[in-house]
């Protein structure tokens, strides 16, 4: 029971200590090293630029509670009361394409969604 309490306290303070997006390879990647897309299409993504469920393919990038901006990184509030990163304005969301870290299966997808290069 002990190593119950103590796994589930390392794993709160993990989730609420969340690491800001940062560059690795020249692109934005979140806090498992993931890559991190903009979406440049008009107005907000739809199925015909995420062929299919935008949500699920392409989910927003949640930022924790006690995450802060930082530079051109900042918080965008969403209609359900949570953040989502966003670069220069630009919201950013991760690809469920990509299965590793340094994977950009996404980057150039439908001429709409792009990894992120500061």
């Amino acid at each position: 029971m002990k190593a119950f309490a103590g796994m589930a306290i390392l794993l709160a303070t993990t989730v609420t200590h969340a690491a800001t997006p940062h560059l690795s390879e020249g692109v934005l990647v979140d806090d498992h090293g993931m890559t991190l897309y903009a979406f440049i299409g008009n107005g907000p993504p739809d199925q015909k630029s995420c062929e299919g469920d935008c949500a699920r393919n392409f989910p927003p990038a949640l930022a924790e509670q006690a995450d802060r901006p930082s530079g051109d990184l900042t918080l965008m509030a969403m209609a359900n009361g949570t953040s989502q990163w966003a670069y220069k304005g630009k919201p950013l969301y991760r690809g469920l394409i990509d299965k590793k870290p340094g994977d950009r299966h996404g980057d150039g997808l439908n001429q709409a969604w792009h990894t992120v290069q500061p």
